[in-house]
């Protein structure tokens, strides 16, 4: 029961507090919306509407284990990672990836945004998390979404881990070709010296 729990728990706080609530932080303090992306075209915007359209797995995936056992095998659970071993590594993963992740937006501050907004100069960021990884919101997320897949192992969430990885490994870089055109050598000199990752 605490890992169905922590399945739904998951999804209320990737969406209501990573996504809604920093959002609605920062549209009230600059009137920027970063729910509201830039059109985008070729291989950028197509990344976008994917890792969009996976995310809608999380909650399928959370509701079916919790509430409809009955479809939850139609996911095709993988028994060998039913162990309350990988379910509680899977907690932990997922409880250190969110944390990890709203403590990075915060570091960002104002700087935040969901994908690459061409007309606006935000500040580059190198304090907090960000000296120890350029992308530490992206680090946080793939492991939260590593413990995510841990709590509810199933072909499904399994499928939905390995998009989401390429996805964002292919985000980070179109963000920071994007960083190292607006901010020049100050990001090529941070880049230099802390790890992508």
């Amino acid at each position: 029961m605490l890992y169905k729990i922590a399945a739904l728990g998951f999804v209320l706080i990737y969406f209501g507090l990573l996504i809604g609530c920093r959002s609605y932080l920062l549209y009230r303090r600059t009137g920027i919306n970063p729910l509201r992306p830039a059109v985008q075209a070729g291989a950028r915007g197509l990344n976008e509407r994917i890792l969009g359209l996976a995310t809608l797995v999380l909650p399928v995936v959370a509701l079916n284990y919790a509430f409809l056992e009955d479809n939850y095998r139609y996911l095709a659970p993988i028994p060998y990672l039913e162990g309350a071993l990988y379910k509680n590594a899977g907690l932990a993963l997922s409880a250190i990836g969110l944390l990890w992740t709203f403590v990075a937006q915060l570091q960002m501050k104002d700087s935040w945004r969901i994908g690459i907004e061409p007309t606006s100069k935000t500040p580059l960021i190198t304090g907090g998390l960000y000296r120890y990884s350029r992308n530490p919101i992206y680090l946080g997320l793939i492991g939260a979404f590593l413990g995510f897949f841990l709590l509810a192992p199933n072909a499904l969430s399994l499928c939905f881990l390995a998009i989401m990885y390429s996805s964002i490994a292919l985000k980070v870089r179109f963000e920071e070709e994007f960083l190292r055109q607006t901010h020049g050598t100050q990001f090529l000199q941070y880049a230099s010296q802390v790890r992508r990752w």
